[in-house]
Order: structure tokens, then sequence, then C-alpha cells
């Protein structure tokens, strides 16, 4: 199995990126890789599968971060190990596969559809906290139809992601693998706590007021959003995380969703 080791800046991965160079040199250029290495936190994988995801390859993080929610825990010396066993195809890792979001932008005087990006996590329409803008909801499936709301945003969580933004504004905790959406109101007048099967989804911007922008991942992208624009949320590509331990992954998520449970 060919591996790809992505670099690192953040200063706490300085001793894997010397490791890689010193013992792996030449996962720095694998240009067809089997398997995408990754170093950090959880931030640093969602870059890399923005990054990289076109290899069509899974992600395999070495934690280095705060809540390595995303990530595998191991140290150098059982990293050197695995990989010279994955290299040799001596060992299986787990897999799990996961789909992203694809967002784009209907501009309303020229009607031009801009391609915004995809999420791994989550896709949130706001500004800020305090922000105050007026959407109309229309689905595909017609779960929606002209469903106006008003509030500081709406947030669209990927089943992966429902443990994140999602979950702090208190959405459910979606199974893996039922590739379901959480969707969600920030600071809203109306109730909006959806799980939906992935489908065209259209959110009209219809308020005058500014800065609403589209953020995929937390990160803010470079289109704004104004009066009649329309955000169109379809199912994207897919996305393979490799686990060398998945059950650990599955404690963590069994462990956030126990916060919702009493006693």
């Amino acid at each position: 199995m060919k591996i790809k080791y992505r670099i690192s800046k953040d200063k706490r991965c300085r001793e894997i990126n010397d490791f890689i160079q010193k013992e792996f040199p030449h996962l720095l250029k694998e240009k067809k890789p089997d398997l995408v290495l990754v170093s950090g936190g959880d931030g640093a994988i969602l870059h890399a599968i923005q990054e990289y995801n076109h290899f069509k390859a899974p992600f395999f993080g070495y934690g280095t971060g705060n809540l390595n929610f995303l990530m595998n825990e191991l140290d150098l010396n059982k990293l050197k190990k695995l990989l010279i066993k994955i290299e040799s195809d001596k060992v299986s890792l787990r897999t799990i596969v996961t789909k992203k979001i694809s967002v784009k932008i209907q501009k309303a005087k020229s009607k031009k559809v801009i391609k915004v990006g995809q999420a791994v996590n989550e896709v949130v329409l706001g500004s800020k906290l305090m922000g105050y803008h007026s959407f109309l909801i229309t689905s595909e499936d017609g779960s929606f139809n002209n469903f106006e709301i008003k509030g500081s945003g709406i947030c669209i969580s990927t089943d992966l992601g429902s443990t994140g933004y999602n979950f702090n504004l208190g959405g459910a905790v979606l199974p893996l693998g039922s590739n379901m959406w959480s969707l969600l109101g920030i600071v809203c007048n109306r109730y909006l706590e959806d799980i939906l099967i992935p489908n065209k989804i259209s959110i009209e911007s219809i308020s005058k007021r500014p800065g609403l922008s589209v953020f995929l991942d937390g990160v803010k992208q470079k289109y704004s959003i104004s009066y009649g624009d329309k955000v169109i949320i379809q199912k994207g590509d897919a996305v393979k995380l490799a686990f060398y331990n998945q059950r650990k992954f599955f404690e963590k998520r069994i462990d956030i969703s126990s916060r919702y449970r009493k006693g």
C-alpha cells in the first residue's frame, strides 16, 4: 500500500514531521497514494480532506491536537511498526465511510451558479451570534416548502459532523453510516431541529441585512450572500477515515451521546 504524508506547519507536529523525513522520506513524494497520513488535530484532517480527497483514498490521522476526535492516538514507535506493516499489506485498517455536503450559491440578479465547495462536518449560514437574517427553506423531497425562519443562522451537519457544532447547538448525534443530515436553526424565532435524508435543499436569503456568509467546517468562504440569493445544498463526495483502533473512536461518540442521558 502506498502512503502519502501531509507535512504540517503546526508546532505540535514537529516531532512527527522530523520522524517521517528521517524514517519514511518517500511518503512526502508519493503522488498516487492508497492512504493519506495526516498529523495534528481534527482541523488538520478536515483541511487535508479538502486538499486531497481527489485521491479517493482513506485518511489516517495521527493525533497531536487537543481533542483528536477523528485521529488515531499512538506513539511514534507504534506508528513506525504500523507504517511498515501497512506498506507491506500485513495489516488492515478499519475504515469509516461518510459523505460530504456540496454547496452552491445561485445569485439572484445574474442567475449565475457558484460552486462554493464541500463540507465534511457541517455547513453554517450566518454572520455572528447576535446577527439576524431571514431565510426561506425549500427541499426537493417536500419536507420544506417555503418554510420561513428568522434568526442568527442555520446549521446543516453530516452524520460524522453531528458530534461537533451541531451537538453544541443541541442537535442529535446521528448514527455513523446513516448518511443523514441534521438541520438546526441558530437562535431562531421558530423551532427548527430536523433529521433529514440528504436531498437537494434551497435556502434563500430574504433579508437585506448585510454580512450573511457560508462557513464550511468552520471556515468562512469568500462568497457573500445577498438578498434573493439561494444557497443550494446537496449530497457530496464520499470520505473515508481509517483507524488503527476503531473502538476508541466509537467510544468517544458514545461518551458524547451519553451526555444527553440523566442518572
